[in-house]
């Protein structure tokens, strides 16, 4: 009969396993990217194109194929940043310094297989470098 009466305050004082007895002190988020993701808007690029970089096709390629092995219908953008710091004139002479390079990127892109309207080019003033960044949607 006491076993009876115990059983219930027994099962009353155990409780059911949670996140709190498997793991006491969550995993705390990378700071670095999540600061990647602030400075991108959000959006991390697929491929970073450096200024002055000419040999970028098989790296592309290789990226896009990789892309549309997952979605067959993705999009790119392809779109060259400037600093803003640098000053309105520095910034548009800039970008049209990279306008060449981020076309022959997003002919490269088409060249890979990817119809036209899924490919943009852009330009914009963010960040702390000068890239040709390509994301994908």
């Amino acid at each position: 009969m006491r076993y009876i009466i115990l059983l219930p305050v027994l099962l009353a004082a155990c409780s059911l396993p949670s996140r709190t007895s498997f793991m006491p002190a969550p995993v705390a988020a990378n700071p670095a990217s999540i600061a990647a993701t602030k400075a991108f808007a959000g959006r991390v690029p697929l491929i970073t194109i450096p200024p002055g970089t000419v040999d970028f096709a098989t790296p592309v390629a290789k990226a896009v194929h990789e892309a549309r092995a997952i979605k067959p219908s993705a999009q790119f953008d392809v779109r060259a940043v400037s600093p803003v710091a640098t000053g309105p004139d520095a910034a548009v002479a800039k970008l049209a310094a990279l306008s060449g390079t981020a076309a022959a990127v997003a002919q490269a892109i088409i060249g890979d297989g990817v119809a036209p309207e899924n490919v943009t080019l852009t330009a914009a003033t963010s960040g702390t470098d000068t890239d040709i960044f390509v994301y994908v949607k």
